[in-house]
């Protein structure tokens, strides 16, 4: 997966993030294609939701920051996410997840960026334009 400009919200910081979370995907599809022992998946994703943790607390306190109206949503939404991590990290232990793994983080990712973030990027810049304003 490669960082496409219409992914950015405008954020440096979430966007310079954004692209990590990139190249945690970039590295799955590396082991789904092979290229790396599928034992090294499991760690990966523990990696992954790391840094997706991380991510997520960052733009929470952002939206603290702004008071962002869509905050319990755009939340509840990362809860969910975490928890479905949690349930990959138990699932690849147990069976195997290659034709599968893929299509659930990508797709995740891309739907994160472009319809959930991407609001709240619009209201934070317009919010941080109006108290410059001020």
């Amino acid at each position: 997966m490669q960082w496409k400009p219409e992914y950015a919200i405008g954020i440096a910081e979430i966007d310079r993030q954004h692209q990590t979370l990139i190249e945690f995907v970039t590295e799955f599809e590396d082991a789904v294609a092979g290229k790396v022992h599928w034992n090294t998946v499991q760690p990966l994703i523990v990696r992954a939701r790391e840094s997706v943790k991380f991510h997520f607390a960052v733009e929470e306190s952002l939206m603290q920051i702004v008071n962002y109206p869509q905050f319990a949503a755009h939340r509840a939404e990362h809860l969910y996410v975490l928890k479905q991590f949690a349930a990959l990290e138990q699932r690849v232990l147990r069976q195997e997840m290659k034709a599968e793994l893929m299509p659930l983080i990508s797709a995740w990712l891309v739907h994160h960026m472009t319809d959930s973030d991407r609001p709240f990027g619009r209201y934070a810049l317009g919010f941080t334009s109006a108290s410059r304003a001020a």
